[in-house]
């Protein structure tokens, strides 16, 4: 393994722009494929926006949010219009092929890796750039929201464009000591800034702006300058954003008569800022903890890096990096509702500040401490892969292959970065913790795909085959409403009780019952005159719920 470290260290560095470009997207890409087109729909968000989706695509509505017969008016329309179109493209309308409504989020990732490489080198060179892009290629959140048809890998990609232009204005101004006329941004770059921005509201709301804004703001209140700012044309950048998303705010307004606005903002952004909603709230520091498991393989380098990056404090680079994540971390850890990708957009500000700090680390080999730390964050995926699997066990399946051969890659990453990093050989270190980032995520993923037991949905769905003698089979519920079966069954109707279950049968001979509470569906079943005979049974884990389910699927015939 040392001889390969050796070769890696030697030759990576020497690829142009272009081909290390290239290579950042297939290390992601590598990455981010196993279980992305396996792992079924992940109740709750995901087969939601999917839903909704769908529905659009199907109907041409391109100004309301629907999920079944009512309203989905949590977020703005952006992600919606992205999978509908991709859907368009690839697929049908009415497709329920999960992975389809997915690429969005994929392309995402791809484009938020090769941003975050274009940010480390405006600070610190190509080898910056590149340490700041493999970081990001491996990193388990970034790689698990690449699987997620949601709207979080999307927002990244758009806030790292509005951060690519603000770190370029920054470093130049700081550089010419914020004089003014020094800076001028061309055209391009104006429109890439606030046309990223538009497109962060679109997607979700004010989170873009806010974490632009924090940056902004910190960074002029940290220099007392802010007549360098002057260079994003302010006045003509607003009123061009204000042109991309006002149309498509006052439509949904209109259309909703205002109840927009009542869900987007009363029930959702300030209930979570209010409260914990959904049962998500967490302490501040949170994140914190989080943060080395979440950002995994990064974490290893980032938490090596933090004497370096505390004494390079004055450097551009590492300010640019605080202004981006200190700020914005403080609202998020104030925030009663935390759920670990809404700090997503931060990751990045801190790969870059570990990148420009990593080459001394390198130089100045590894301490006692920095070992037992590597040790640590390194065997907490292995730890993490080998609890999932047993899970798995306990119901009642065991992902032996997608377990074992994360583990392989797992144990062939750190062989190969441990002693790349002994040996202060910085890439190569890298590259082997991408292949461990790389079999943590993908074993993860893949071995939750091959579990049954976690996927209710697609049981129920096979148990409504169709038969000659029912060639469309309704599912009617009780005690199982997840929008998962919505997704890939468009017949589903919205959960009821068992009566109701036994009344939709004695309606429709070939609906397919589903029920938690099998005697009082039988019960009720009787009185109807109903013979109902066991289809099957399904029994494992409510995602969306995090409960257990038993469910029995009965038919007419």
């Amino acid at each position: 393994m040392e001889r390969l470290a050796a070769g890696i260290e030697r030759w990576v560095p020497r690829l142009p722009r272009a081909v290390m470009a290239a290579l950042l997207v297939v290390l992601a890409l590598g990455a981010a494929l196993p279980a992305f087109t396996g792992l079924p729909p992940v109740d709750r968000d995901e087969p939601r926006f999917a839903q909704a989706s769908k529905q659009m695509a199907e109907t041409g509505n391109l100004v309301d949010i629907r999920f079944q017969s009512g309203t989905r008016y949590k977020k703005p329309i952006g992600i919606y219009w992205l999978q509908a179109a991709t859907v368009a493209a690839i697929g049908k309308a009415g497709d329920r092929v999960i992975w389809h409504y997915r690429l969005p989020s994929l392309l995402a990732v791809l484009l938020s890796v090769l941003l975050s490489a274009r940010i480390g080198s405006i600070f610190g060179g190509f080898a910056a750039g590149r340490t700041a892009g493999l970081m990001m290629a491996g990193a388990f959140l970034l790689l698990a929201e690449a699987h997620l048809a949601t709207t979080d890998a999307s927002l990244l990609a758009a806030i790292l464009a509005a951060q690519t232009v603000l770190a370029g204005l920054y470093a130049r101004s700081r550089a010419v000591g914020f004089a003014r006329d020094e800076t001028a941004l061309p055209t391009p770059a104006l429109v890439l800034f606030w046309g990223a921005l538009a497109a962060s509201v679109l997607l979700k709301g004010p989170v873009g702006p806010m974490v632009v804004g924090l940056t902004v703001a910190a960074l002029a209140l940290l220099h007392r300058r802010a007549g360098w700012l002057r260079a994003l044309r302010p006045l003509p950048g607003f009123l061009g954003f204000l042109i991309v998303t006002v149309p498509w705010f006052v439509a949904i307004t209109l259309r909703s008569g205002g109840a927009f606005w009542t869900a987007a903002l009363d029930h959702d952004l300030l209930g979570k800022v209010i409260s914990a909603q959904e049962s998500h709230g967490a302490p501040p520091g949170s994140y914190l903890a989080m943060l080395w498991l979440t950002f995994f393989p990064a974490s290893v380098p980032l938490a090596l890096s933090l004497p370096a990056i505390w004494r390079g404090r004055a450097s551009a680079g590492t300010i640019f990096a605080a202004a981006w994540v200190i700020p914005a971390w403080i609202v998020f850890e104030a925030s009663p509702t935390k759920l670990m990708h809404y700090v997503l957009p931060l990751y990045p500000g801190l790969a870059l500040a570990a990148a420009l700090a990593w080459p001394r680390v390198m130089e100045a080999g590894l301490r006692r401490w920095q070992k037992i730390v590597t040790v640590v964050l390194m065997a907490i995926p292995v730890i993490v892969l080998l609890a999932a699997a047993g899970y798995g066990v306990s119901l009642g399946h065991l992902p032996f292959l997608p377990a074992l051969l994360g583990l392989a890659a797992l144990a062939l990453g750190a062989a190969l970065a441990w002693p790349a990093l002994r040996a202060g050989m910085g890439t190569a270190a890298l590259i082997g913790l991408w292949l461990m980032g790389a079999g943590f995520a993908g074993g993860l993923l893949s071995a939750a795909a091959a579990i049954p037991g976690l996927w209710p949905s697609p049981a129920i769905v096979a148990l409504a085959a169709p038969s000659p003698a029912c060639p469309a089979r309704p599912i009617v519920t009780d005690g199982y409403d997840e929008p998962s079966l919505v997704f890939l069954a468009p017949s589903t109707e919205e959960a009821t009780t068992p009566e109701g279950v036994a009344q939709a049968m004695a309606k429709d001979p070939c609906t397919l019952g589903v029920v938690a509470d099998p005697g009082a569906f039988l019960s009720a079943a009787k009185g109807l005159g109903l013979t109902p005979v066991v289809k099957g049974q399904v029994k494992g884990l409510n995602l969306g719920s995090g409960h257990r389910v038993s469910l029995t699927a009965y038919a007419a015939r």
